[in-house]
């Protein structure tokens, strides 16, 4: 029954998780119940992480609860006030897409594919502690907002569907082939 903002993905550094951290700590000021922090995923290789737990101050709720079984992800995104992913860069954000499924309000930020996947049924934050800590307020001061993302997420993520990816690869690989033809008759 407690509020959190849940983050779920493997602690490594591109996944900024000790800015996510202190923005959250940033973002529990004075609040009478601050949201807890959850950070799901497995133990990565982000030595910052601890530093940044470390500061947390008392009366703050951390949970890490580990790698965690793929039966109670969409309950953890989609439990969740915020789902907060402020990634330096992924490939694809297939993360941010899980959460988007599940009905969640995202924060994730403008970095390489992450705007591609979240388009405007997302919040975006800069990856520094105090953007991502602004952000935060204003997405747990605003709980029609997270509902009006969570309702664009779900839209937004019916679309990329496996025929959509499938239908986009063909076509990709139609234009390659019509661009190798027209190159082979212009040699």
């Amino acid at each position: 029954g407690r509020s959190y903002i849940a983050f779920l993905g493997t602690l490594e550094p591109r996944k900024n998780v000790s800015a996510l951290v202190r923005g959250w700590v940033i973002a529990c000021r004075g609040r009478e119940n601050p949201p807890a922090l959850v950070l799901a995923g497995g133990a990565g290789w982000d030595a910052t992480i601890g530093a940044a737990i470390a500061e947390v101050p008392t009366g703050l709720t951390l949970v890490r609860p580990g790698y965690l079984p793929i039966d109670v992800l969409a309950g953890l995104l989609g439990g969740a006030d915020v789902v907060a992913y402020p990634s330096l860069g992924e490939g694809f954000g297939l993360p941010v897409l899980e959460a988007m499924a599940c009905g969640a309000a995202v924060l994730t930020t403008r970095r390489l594919a992450l705007p591609e996947v979240g388009g405007d049924a997302v919040a975006y934050t800069e990856p520094d502690a105090v953007s991502i800590g602004a952000a935060l307020s204003g997405l747990l001061d605003d709980p029609a907002q997270r509902g009006e993302l969570a309702a664009a997420a779900l839209r937004r993520a019916a679309t990329f569907t496996w025929d959509t990816c499938a239908a986009a690869h063909v076509l990709a690989y139609e234009r390659a082939l019509e661009a190798a033809r027209a190159g082979s008759r212009r040699a």
